[in-house]
């Protein structure tokens, strides 16, 4: 009798995005998967702020990604941002592992996104774009297969959110007494300018209409603490228009609190005998 092999999952970083999914297959909540090494940065910042957590979870963080390769993972989870998806990304597709992406912003570039998919064919691995925090990715997705006459997103987020950013350099975040756009352009402008702020731009784009057909406003809110994301999408085969609030990660104003749920859930759906939006 066939049965379902356990997916032995790798993942490299370990902060909001990271962390919050290795917890979560190491409880059980991500179907049958299991962690087999967790690569970042600085070995020691991470074994201390794990340092309640069990031996053998403690065993599996390396700054090594040899040590990484060693543990033959099925699929590398990437919630470390573009510089290290652009480290370590093409080396993990040539050896054919599967690749689970956060940071799409980096194929705002369309060389690197061809060198990418190009690597993957060769050696019959997999590049998983992760939906992140946007919703509605599977009917839109679907909808631009019929013709698509307009795709626009506006992200508004708190002042918090945007700190540190290029947006101080384009509005005094910290003068501002209402909701405040200080960005208009397309997804490959918004993704590549903010490349922590705006994945969903980017996704959105990718899986539709494309970079340069997705329009994108930005907004900073000094009143709200929530993530407001408004998006209008018409096609022949129907309109969208949906609002959705997410709340900030505490611990990365920057990004959502869904986004690793969202990571959590591909990897439920690719360890399980069902999948559940596909």
């Amino acid at each position: 009798m066939k049965s379902q092999p356990t997916l032995k999952v790798a993942i490299i970083g370990l902060g909001a995005i990271g962390g919050h999914v290795a917890n979560s297959i190491a409880k059980g909540e991500a179907g049958n998967a299991k962690l087999v090494s967790l690569l970042c940065r600085n070995k020691e910042k991470y074994l201390e702020i794990n340092a309640h957590k069990s031996e053998a979870f403690k065993s599996l963080i390396t700054d090594d990604i040899s040590t990484l390769f060693d543990a033959q993972p099925d699929i590398v989870i990437e919630a470390a941002g573009q510089t290290s998806l652009s480290q370590y990304g093409t080396v993990i597709l040539s050896k054919g592992i599967d690749l689970l992406v956060s940071s799409i912003g980096l194929f705002t570039n369309d060389d690197i996104l061809k060198e990418f998919t190009t690597l993957a064919e060769r050696s019959g691995a997999q590049m998983l774009l992760s939906a992140g925090a946007l919703p509605a990715l599977d009917w839109m997705s679907a909808s631009s297969l019929s013709e698509v006459s307009k795709a626009c997103i506006t992200q508004e987020k708190p002042v918090i959110s945007w700190q540190n950013t290029h947006a101080e350099k384009l509005v005094n975040l910290n003068a501002i007494t209402e909701p405040t756009c200080f960005f208009e352009g397309t997804a490959r402008e918004a993704a590549n300018i903010f490349p922590k702020s705006s994945n969903i731009s980017a996704m959105l784009a990718l899986a539709t209409v494309g970079l340069d057909n997705t329009q994108v406003r930005l907004v900073a809110d000094p009143i709200s603490d929530i993530m407001n994301t408004h998006i209008e999408f018409d096609s022949t085969v129907g309109k969208l228009q949906l609002n959705c609030q997410g709340i900030p990660s505490p611990e990365n104003p920057s990004t959502s609190t869904g986004v690793p749920l969202s990571i959590v859930k591909s990897i439920k759906n690719l360890s399980s005998s069902i999948h559940y939006g596909i």
